[in-house]
């Protein structure tokens, strides 16, 4: 239960009850349990091994932030058109990097028709019950939970102004019986034009994966917005710069209600959630955890604790949760 680190985890069913938890934060856990491909080391490995070029790996610099470098290479285009500059190469790198940052996400995706249906229902049903949700993960298993069964209320994720589903950040008011949901990383279907405005791709679910890092008509310098792998710094400025990613980490800063942590390990490349979390130490908190040995759990437990220096924070077991439930996975081909 809840108290200092001993190096144990608990049930889920143990604690299930013990709070009023009423907001929950998924991190890639989730995913890979659903899908273990989603588990790669980072999108720029998977890129740079077949599809970036030795001019694009040259602007990344040390960093693998994709969202980072096409938000540079954007800021270099305006600058260059701005002073009167043949902006033609940085284009041309611009949508290289886009095109092999979605050659490497479609190559490890599952497609909608390979996700049991047991599997979506039950994402479903635990995002439900929750009053406030937010997540980590880029995949499309939220998005396609969130519509299954045909509707997506209760849930409600703020794309929906401008005649194309965008976001915008003078309208985000939760009215009584919606659960906002927030993507903090960004997401696949999610888009960030050249101006700067982020909306969601619509149209049939099977299709969304076809559409991610393909030009935009009339927007050539729209991409995708993704905050892949990198340091806690590149992706807090990557998330303060655009004002979708920003005000969901605010949301999550002002929250104040019991949460649930389902598959993120919060480690030092996740510091600007810990600061998020810590922002209430009086918040009770429950974090997943992977089975180990004491003494690794023990360390693992200890090192949250201070960094997250909350009250109540209880440690559980992964695979006891409904999120974690072996069930879930999809067949593999």
């Amino acid at each position: 239960m809840a108290g200092e680190p001993d190096g144990t985890l608990c049930d889920w069913r143990e604690i299930a009850d013990a709070e009023a938890w009423q907001g929950l934060l998924l991190g890639n856990g989730l995913s890979i349990n659903v899908w273990e491909r989603f588990g790669y080391r980072s999108l720029m490995e998977q890129a740079a091994e077949e599809h970036l070029t030795d001019a694009d790996r040259a602007l990344f610099d040390g960093t693998t932030n994709f969202e980072r470098v096409l938000a540079d290479v954007n800021t270099a285009v305006r600058v260059a058109e701005a002073v009167g500059v043949d902006a033609g190469q940085l284009y041309e790198r611009y949508q290289s990097i886009q095109r092999a940052l979605g050659h490497a996400v479609r190559q490890v995706h599952l497609a909608r028709a390979r996700v049991p249906a047991k599997t979506l229902a039950t994402i479903r049903a635990v995002m439900a019950s929750s009053e406030w949700v937010f997540t980590t993960s880029y995949d499309l298993l939220i998005y396609w939970a969130m519509g299954y069964g045909g509707k997506y209320r209760p849930f409600k994720d703020h794309f929906r102004y401008g005649g194309r589903c965008e976001f915008d950040p003078h309208r985000h008011s939760v009215y009584e019986g919606e659960v906002p949901v927030y993507y903090l990383h960004g997401a696949l279907h999610l888009v960030v034009g050249g101006s700067g405005t982020t909306w969601k791709q619509v149209g049939s679910l099977q299709t969304i994966l076809d559409q991610f890092g393909q030009p935009i008509d009339g927007d050539s310098q729209a991409r995708p917005l993704l905050v892949t792998e990198g340091s806690a710094q590149d992706k807090l400025r990557a998330i303060e710069a655009n004002d979708y990613l920003a005000h969901g980490l605010e949301q999550l800063r002002a929250l104040d209600l019991p949460l649930v942590v389902f598959g993120s390990n919060l480690g030092p490349q996740d510091e600007h959630l810990v600061t998020a979390l810590g922002e209430h130490p009086s918040r009770p908190l429950a974090i997943s955890m992977r089975a180990a040995s004491r003494p690794e759990l023990l360390v693992r437990q200890s090192e949250i604790f201070l960094r997250l220096k909350a009250e109540r924070i209880y440690f559980y077991d992964a695979s006891t949760h409904p999120l974690g439930a072996p069930g879930l996975a999809a067949p593999r081909p």
